[in-house]
Order: C-alpha cells, then structure tokens, then sequence
C-alpha cells in the first residue's frame, strides 16, 4: 500500500506539468490559449482532480494495514480488545482511552481504536 501512494503522490505531482507541456507543444497559438482561450478549462480541472486524489491517498487516508498492525500490537492478550493496561503503553491513547471507549465498557474495540486513530493529526 505504501508503494501506491507514492506512485499516487509522484503522479500527481508530475503529470499536470506533464500534461501542460504536452498541450504547449502541440496546441497550435498557445499563448492566445493561455491568454484568453478557454481550452486551459479542461486541463486545468484534470490537473485539480489529480492534486485531490494524491491529497485523499497520501494524507487523508491511513493504511488500513497499519492501523490494525498497531490495533494487535497493543492488543498484548490477544482478546480482540484493547485494555486500559494494554493502552498504558502508548501516553496519547491512554489520555484519550474514556472518550474513544464509545459503549464505556473499559475496553477498546477495534472500531474504537479506527476512530482514535483517525482523529491523530498526521504529518
């Protein structure tokens, strides 16, 4: 998974650059188009939607993968659930254990634990 979102994140990056230099060398009066033609439009709006996609892949979303490695790492007992001891060992989690326990049972469900994860600010 980590190798789709770099692929996403250099294509993404690349290719509205790519595809403006195309479309300056094979467009004929390019500088009318650029100034005041609305042949730009199309481009520019594909170039738009791959900024997004890269933005939803790479920053937005975290790897399923790794969020339920992390979920049975801390699951030291191996019961399905993260406990208040088994959360002792990551400061942030255990600080925001009762908020994220949504059915206040004293353990986290896995579900639980997608929640917590997501609301973490990432890089």
């Amino acid at each position: 998974m980590k190798t789709i979102r770099i692929t996403t994140a250099v294509i993404s990056v690349f290719a509205p650059f790519l595809m403006v230099g195309f479309l300056l060398w094979e467009m004929p009066n390019a500088l009318f188009h650029i100034t005041g033609g609305l042949d730009w439009i199309w481009p520019g709006m594909l170039g738009l939607m791959m900024v997004l996609l890269y933005y939803v892949l790479a920053v937005y979303m975290k790897e399923e993968e790794e969020i339920k490695a992390e979920f049975d790492r801390l699951d030291r007992d191996h019961d399905g659930y993260i406990s208040r001891d088994d959360a002792a060992g990551w400061k942030r989690l255990a600080l925001a254990f009762d908020r994220f326990d949504s059915d206040h049972d004293g353990r986290m469900s896995s579900a639980e634990f997608d929640e917590f994860e997501h609301s973490l600010v990432r890089p």
